[in-house]
């Protein structure tokens, strides 16, 4: 498995963006021995005795301002956030100077350790996606993989579950018709394609499954952007952030 130094060797023109991610992995790593207490089904958001060493945690890796991190330290710690909201789109309004994208991409790096939590403690890999649901938190996917004569495997972008689903067809609206789906290649992209829907106007980034071998998902994503650019400035929306909490490419 490629390691960030690698991969920064041989695409050097992804330096920023992976240092970025670098810094999201240490974020996790700090933020995980912050609170010793079991996870359930039901936990919605981060023990509330925990929420400030969490927050401590975030502020020591990422440059932001006092006045988006106090309301929303304030609105976790009052219960107002719930982070099992967050991969169905619902984004808590908070009163800061960000707007609602912006908001949601921090929410997502926030919470990327409790759904981290949530799937060591109920481990589900290779179960069936039903509707292209994640099975541990209904997120949407917007990373797949195949295999020659195998099932599509799908990739949850919050709490890093895998699963299969059938081959054709789209994830996002669940059309089987085929004249809806296209798909698109970017030259220098090798092992990559973008698989669109007209149906629902999304897309998911598809990864040649050898090429995991090398990269783990989180990497493929991030060397891919390129293609979600290619999709994106065709009209076409991503529905889950890549690992850097974007999910937009394009304005």
């Amino acid at each position: 498995m490629m390691t960030i130094e690698e991969v920064i060797g041989e695409r050097p023109y992804m330096k920023d963006t992976l240092r970025a991610y670098e810094k999201t992995l240490k974020f996790r790593e700090c933020a995980s021995g912050k609170w010793k207490s079991p996870i359930g089904l039901q936990a919605v958001n981060y023990p509330r005795e925990s929420v400030d060493q969490i927050f401590g945690c975030f502020s020591s890796f990422f440059d932001l301002p006092n006045d988006i991190v106090s309301p929303l330290r304030e609105a976790m710690q009052s219960c107002r956030i719930e982070l099992t909201r967050l991969p169905l789109h619902e984004t808590p309004v908070i009163s800061c100077p960000y707007d609602e994208d912006e908001v949601a991409s921090i929410l997502f790096l926030l919470s990327k350790p409790f759904f981290l939590r949530l799937r060591e403690a109920y481990p589900i890999d290779d179960r069936y996606w039903k509707e292209g649901k994640c099975p541990i938190c209904n997120a949407r996917p917007s990373l797949a993989s195949v295999e020659l004569k195998a099932e599509r495997k799908l990739y949850c972008s919050f709490c890093e579950t895998a699963g299969p689903f059938r081959r054709s067809g789209c994830p996002l609206c669940l059309t089987t018709d085929t004249k809806k789906i296209t798909i698109l290649t970017a030259e220098g992209e090798e092992g990559f394609r973008i698989d669109t829907c007209d149906g629902c106007g999304s897309y998911v980034k598809t990864v040649e499954a050898g090429l995991l071998d090398e990269l783990s998902p989180d990497l493929a994503d991030i060397v891919s952007m390129p293609l979600d650019i290619v999709a994106q400035e065709k009209g076409y929306r991503r529905h889950s952030p890549n690992p850097i909490g974007l999910t937009k490419m394009t304005y």
